[in-house]
């Protein structure tokens, strides 16, 4: 389909992946850039996709592109056919040494004389630079800057994808507030650097301490948040009595000053009832409030949908 040197030496200049499909899905020509990429990443076996169908390569994809593959062999088809002019997605191709993304596009192949459809142009840009600098970004948004743990964005997205999955599927899900003990004080008294120092390892008690599945989030102020996927209220409580021991224990130097810390605790769980993760943050909200009015440096825990004393640790 491409007689003349003079359009093989176009194709092979683009630094993007091209290959040329037939009516049928048939690849008829590829790009240097092609060939040099499947030659990197075939594991030393010399592979000619001329000839291959292009539809039969998307129906056997395997790894993270097979995920994009159907959809892939939607546009492309719909190309073929003549129903789109283009077609693109973005997918992952990443390698076991690097991290890799590219956008696929796809557009008819046509004669300058010629409506008819006589194939499609493939092509495969790497896009590997932007995905990493979209992915900081989104980083940034969801962290928070002081203590470099979750923010309440991000925290607010994982609940509700949590809860959802929970009400779907069936399971536990837990929530601790935390909230930290005279706060106020340690900032007037020692000055707001050492307050940050104070979150900041309160907040390395929460990495250290909770599993890779949880997710603690501060939401503001000394106010924290955890998400406990999976755990019931025994569980919970266990998890919670934890960390506020973790916390009581924090020796904090600020300046010639060593500083401690306490933590109240509220624990709330997800109940049948619920119809949002708001209902399971309110309860634990309230078993905080119960913390607080004991006293403060202690757990409690309220069991709307349970026959239990809320005041119990």
């Amino acid at each position: 389909m491409l007689d003349g040197g003079f359009a093989v030496a176009v194709i092979d200049a683009l630094t993007s992946h091209i290959c040329v499909v037939d009516p049928d899905g048939v690849i008829v020509a590829v790009n240097q850039t092609w060939k040099d990429f499947t030659a990197a990443n075939s594991n030393g076996d010399v592979v000619d996709h001329i000839g291959v169908s292009y539809l039969d390569v998307c129906r056997s994809s395997t790894g993270l592109a097979a995920l994009e593959a159907p959809e892939f062999l939607r546009g492309l088809r719909a190309v073929l056919r003549g129903e789109n002019d283009l077609f693109q997605i973005e997918y992952p191709c990443h390698s076991p040494t690097e991290l890799r993304w590219f956008l696929a596009r796809v557009s008819p192949l046509r004669r300058r004389d010629s409506t008819a459809t006589d194939g499609a142009v493939v092509s495969h840009m790497n896009i590997t630079d932007r995905k990493l600098a979209e992915l900081d970004v989104a980083r940034l948004a969801a962290t928070d800057a002081l203590t470099g743990i979750p923010n309440r964005r991000f925290l607010d997205e994982f609940a509700a994808i949590e809860f959802s999955r929970v009400t779907r599927f069936g399971g536990a899900l837990s929530v601790l507030m935390i909230d930290l003990d005279h706060f106020k004080v340690i900032n007037d008294e020692n000055g707001h650097p050492a307050g940050d120092e104070v979150l900041r390892k309160v907040a390395m008690v929460g990495f250290n301490v909770l599993r890779a599945c949880d997710v603690l989030a501060r939401i503001g102020g000394e106010e924290f948040v955890c998400m406990l996927p999976g755990t019931d209220a025994a569980g919970a409580r266990v998890a919670a009595e934890k960390l506020r021991l973790e916390i009581e224990q924090l020796s904090i130097r600020s300046g010639p000053e060593t500083l401690s810390v306490t933590a109240s605790i509220g624990v709330g769980v997800i109940c049948p009832g619920d119809t949002s993760i708001s209902d399971v943050m309110r309860r634990a909200d309230e078993a905080l409030y119960l913390a607080k009015s004991a006293g403060r440096n202690c757990v409690r825990f309220l069991p709307e949908c349970r026959d239990e004393d809320p005041s119990a640790s």
